[in-house]
């Protein structure tokens, strides 16, 4: 009993500088789009989150508008670069406020000239100097991908696809068809994610998670107040000052602290241990497990790529869509009936596909933070497109992530470079240099504010301090806060009993 009143006491002190940032974290990432007009600025921030030749996915592709102009974007927006004078150009008016309004997943230029955007919150359209809004009338507007296809724009979501007739405008959404075989699985890893946030109930379970991160505050701040008021109270005697407000602080402290933890704990542990699992090393054990879909949730659909599409690409050769999804690579009919599942598969890391551009020859360039490949998916063809060698599928490592994370491509007359991840922008196949990343563009692209609840939450925050060590910090903080709450209801109940 001593031992564990002394866990209980000296580890919850230490434990609540981390439960605190992961509650309020948390609360963060369950509302996305309520916070997403809120920004931090760079440099208030570590190194790693600093902007320098183009890295941390700053640019995702490029457009070619005209013989001078080229429109890149990503998660910094959009930008014009005129040839002719080396300048750079906002190209963000019309979006709403925040950083995160403006994220590029896929710029296009239709055969006609119209000039389109998908974002993480819809579908743009750029007219009379402005991007405007096109609303699509679906739940989830994440835009994941687009294509022109026969004077069709090719609208991927990630549950759906979109086709707007780019001559009347008029828009057909539909789901895609089932794969041969297929049931109603979801991954492990969803599966907890979902319960963690609450999502698994909409909204009702979202209030639900935050009410339980709310009661993590509380207990946090209450056990904080239990510990520090006795001496408080001391130094009060000691000075011949009343103390009777933080007595009475003191008595609501340890009244709610017991009772609540008393009655929640079970919701506590559940939320903790759901968490523990969706980071490294213990996602590991998950990664690649599929679980039947919870019946009556929103897991449990009929459309059989709810929340797995990435990608779309049209190969009029074989008359067949290339689609990119949670479960890899697929081949679809183009009367949008059938879908199988292409046999040989390039490497996509479990974060999903960065690039997909189509090459010569029915060849497409495949990038994710598992590298850059170049694969044919009507023959066994697919070698490393960074190294240039071919690829050689290793045993158990189907979604690792690689050297080289590739989180996007640009393509001109003088030659190819990709996006790395943490290196920024690097030339392929010639010894051209891309263009500086520009003062004016680092000072106008803060870190959204749910981003950066994001690498608070992960415990990627502290990677500049402690390095690859940060990994540890979820699993380890999760699974003494399952013993605190633990050792909490044990002496709370031995307590009750005398």
């Amino acid at each position: 009993m001593k031992f564990w009143r002394k866990y209980h006491k000296w580890a919850g002190i230490v434990l609540s500088f981390f439960l605190l940032l992961f509650s309020a974290s948390g609360i963060l990432l369950n509302h996305r789009e309520a916070i997403s007009a809120l920004s931090i600025p760079r440099s208030l921030l570590s190194s790693s989150y600093q902007y320098h030749n183009w890295n941390n996915a700053a640019l995702k592709g490029s457009l070619k508008i005209d013989s001078t102009s080229t429109l890149y974007y990503g998660n910094i927006g959009c930008w014009l670069y005129n040839g002719n004078n080396a300048s750079w150009t906002d190209f963000n008016k019309g979006f709403s406020n925040g950083i995160d309004k403006r994220k590029i997943t896929k710029a296009l230029q239709s055969a006609n000239g119209r000039l389109f955007a998908g974002t993480l919150f819809g579908l743009y359209e750029y007219k009379n100097n402005h991007w405007n809004f096109i609303d699509l009338n679906i739940d989830h507007q994440r835009i994941t991908d687009l294509t022109e296809v026969d004077n069709e724009l090719m609208i991927l979501t990630r549950s759906e696809l979109g086709r707007l007739h780019l001559g009347n405008d008029s828009l057909e959404i539909s789901t895609l068809p089932a794969p041969e075989g297929h049931q109603r699985t979801t991954s492990l890893f969803k599966t907890i994610w979902v319960l963690h946030s609450g999502e698994i109930l909409g909204t009702t379970g979202k209030l639900l998670v935050d009410i339980v991160a709310l009661v993590f505050i509380f207990l946090s701040v209450t056990g904080i107040i239990w510990f520090i008021s006795p001496s408080l109270i001391k130094q009060a005697k000691r000075k011949l000052q009343s103390a009777e407000k933080t007595k009475q602080l003191l008595r609501f402290s340890v009244k709610w602290h017991n009772k609540l933890g008393y009655y929640t704990t079970i919701m506590l542990v559940f939320t903790t241990f759901t968490g523990m699992f969706l980071r490294p090393p213990l996602l590991i054990s998950i990664a690649n497990a599929q679980v039947k879909s919870i019946p009556y949730s929103m897991l449990d659909t009929p459309n059989a790529w709810h929340d797995q599409l990435r990608g779309i690409r049209y190969n009029s050769d074989y008359g067949v869509y290339i689609i990119s999804t949670t479960k890899g690579m697929y081949a679809m009919t183009a009367d949008f009936k059938e879908m199988v599942k292409i046999p040989n598969q390039p490497p996509v890391s479990v974060m999903g596909i960065t690039v997909f551009e189509e090459k010569a020859a029915n060849n497409y360039l495949v990038g994710s933070f598992s590298g850059l490949y170049l694969w044919n998916p009507f023959t066994n063809f697919c070698y490393n497109y960074i190294t240039k060698q071919p690829h050689i599928p290793q045993v158990g490592m189907t979604r690792p992530i690689g050297v080289n994370m590739a989180s996007g491509y640009h393509m001109d007359e003088a030659g190819e470079v990709y996006f790395d991840y943490n290196q920024g922008a690097v030339t392929l196949n010639s010894n051209i240099r891309f263009e500086q990343m520009p003062e004016s563009i680092i000072s106008n692209s803060p870190l959204s504010l749910w981003n950066l609840a994001l690498e608070v939450h992960t415990g990627r925050i502290f990677q500049d301090f402690i390095s690859a060590f940060y990994i540890l910090i979820v699993p380890l903080t999760g699974l003494s806060t399952i013993i605190l709450l633990l050792s909490g209801l044990w002496i709370y109940l031995k307590k009750s009993q005398t």
